[in-house]
């Protein structure tokens, strides 16, 4: 009983990769990345049915991952006794997913918190900060306010990294891709890994 039970979950557990695999799309070792935090949001039950991943699953884990591949200024990490805060300015897609990916995690040594935020001006205090699509028509007033902040920007709002976001992500044939404005990085003293950006469609330019 317990050799079948074992199989059973083990015949769930690949098919879970699987079924990630087939919406995060080839990334190598950034995809691998993310699908092992995608199985562990989904613990498999007495059931050789795998639980499929949901599409801000694995855009909650793309979020989490963006972080080991990008470098902040300096004086933005050396700040003491601050978390580190992903906000979500607007509506919230992830529900429960994003915390999930980021409970007990550091990042520079300090504690990853996330937060959502409804106003601008609170959402400044980001280090990541995710722009929902419902501030679509805000966007590029959001943009200039942010400019002199060094915040990882991200969204999911049609031709995000060619209006001025940082990382915009998509979704094509099923599968999960990401574009990487790096004028944009660098105007706000990013600097992104050159693995990761050896994965995404660069976008360059500011409007």
């Amino acid at each position: 009983m317990v050799v079948w039970q074992k199989r059973r979950e083990n015949a769930a557990y690949e098919s879970s990769f699987v079924l990630a695999s087939r919406m995060v799309g080839s990334l190598s070792w950034f995809f691998t990345i993310v699908v092992a935090l995608i199985v562990s949001l989904n613990p498999i039950a007495n059931s050789a049915e795998p639980s499929r991943p949901g599409e801000y699953d694995v855009k909650a884990a793309f979020l989490y991952n963006f972080i080991k591949f990008t470098e902040w200024p300096p004086e933005e990490i050396a700040k003491s006794g601050q978390p580190f805060v992903i906000g979500v300015l607007g509506k919230d897609p992830f529900g429960a997913a994003l915390d999930k990916v980021v409970e007990g995690e550091t990042v520079f040594k300090k504690p990853i918190v996330t937060k959502r935020f409804s106003r601008l001006e609170d959402a400044a205090s980001s280090h990541v900060l995710f722009i929902s699509s419902s501030e679509g028509n805000n966007l590029s007033a959001i943009l200039r306010a942010l400019d002199s902040h060094s915040i990882l920007t991200v969204s999911e709002i049609d031709n995000f990294a060619q209006r001025g976001g940082v990382i915009n992500l998509k979704k094509e044939n099923e599968r999960i891709v990401f574009e990487i404005n790096i004028d944009a990085a660098k105007h706000a003293g990013l600097t992104m890994n050159a693995q990761l950006l050896k994965l995404a469609k660069i976008v360059k330019g500011r409007p």
